[in-house]
């Protein structure tokens, strides 16, 4: 959960996961603080860091990075908060990250809805009456995305309720999903041209794949579907029918690197 600066310091649970950013490396040690939570000061120890002996604790954080840690201590009389860095698993790291990051941009939506509804005067009114009813803003737009009972009775400005659904909505899109392959296609028979290669091409299409010539003897199929598996099965059908051919030498098809999709937040609630 990401918190205003006006709000009053919390603390996470003992055994959570917290987004730390790290302040100041020192020998034995690293100051941190954690965004989520007011940037609370936290200490992560060196025996922290890694389960292996460290020699240099510089090769394996650094001030100003962002790290994903597990709160393993409190001290009471202290008031201090030691984290682990080598108790986390890069699952969680990855299902904490993405947690933080979706949290930032409902942020940045709340905020233009605000705006738009011309109520920046009372930000830190409105976002204070959130946190302690839904604790986040994952939490909150989720069940405004549903209209929930919880929802519509929470007492917030009617017109600001109707910019966070209109905000919602526009950002939503039918999710496609795209796969590129690199086609190296070439034929001893110099006599076929450009004339052969259209009408390859075309029947590819009917596939639904469509070709872009990259330079000769490469091409890209692009397939998009309602999922990868459905996108794969037109690569592969259109490979199959260039197969059929058999007047070309050479065939290689390879898979590009996978782009990653701008997320969609109701997709992701």
């Amino acid at each position: 959960m990401l918190e205003s600066d006006n709000m009053d310091v919390r603390k996470p649970a003992l055994g959570s996961l917290v987004i730390a950013v790290v302040s100041k490396v020192m020998p034995f040690g690293a100051y941190c603080k954690l965004p989520e939570y007011n940037n609370l000061d936290v200490y992560l120890p060196i025996k922290e860091v890694s389960s292996g002996w460290i020699k240099n604790i510089h090769e394996f954080i650094h001030e100003g990075q962002t790290i994903v840690c597990k709160v393993v201590f409190f001290d009471e009389n202290r008031q201090t908060i030691d984290i682990s860095l080598k108790k986390v698993t890069p699952t969680e790291v990855r299902q904490k990250m993405n947690e933080y990051n979706l949290e930032k941009r409902l942020i940045g939506l709340f905020q233009r809805a605000l705006k738009v509804s011309k109520l920046s005067t009372k930000k830190e009114e409105i976002e204070a009456s959130i946190i302690a009813e839904f604790g986040s803003y994952t939490n909150f737009i989720r069940n405004a995305s549903a209209d929930s009972e919880q929802f519509r009775a929470f007492k917030l400005p009617k017109k600001l309720k109707t910019e966070m659904l209109k905000l919602l909505e526009s950002s939503h899109k039918e999710k496609t999903y795209k796969v590129s392959y690199t086609l190296t296609l070439s034929s001893n028979d110099t006599s076929k041209g450009v004339d052969e290669l259209r009408k390859l091409f075309a029947g590819i299409e009917e596939f639904g794949v469509s070709v872009k010539y990259i330079s000769a003897p490469k091409y890209a199929l692009l397939a998009t579907g309602e999922s990868y598996l459905d996108a794969e099965k037109k690569i592969h059908k259109a490979a199959e029918f260039i197969k059929e051919q058999k007047s070309y030498s050479v065939f290689e098809l390879e898979k590009d690197k996978q782009k990653k999709d701008k997320m969609d937040i109701l997709n992701t609630l």
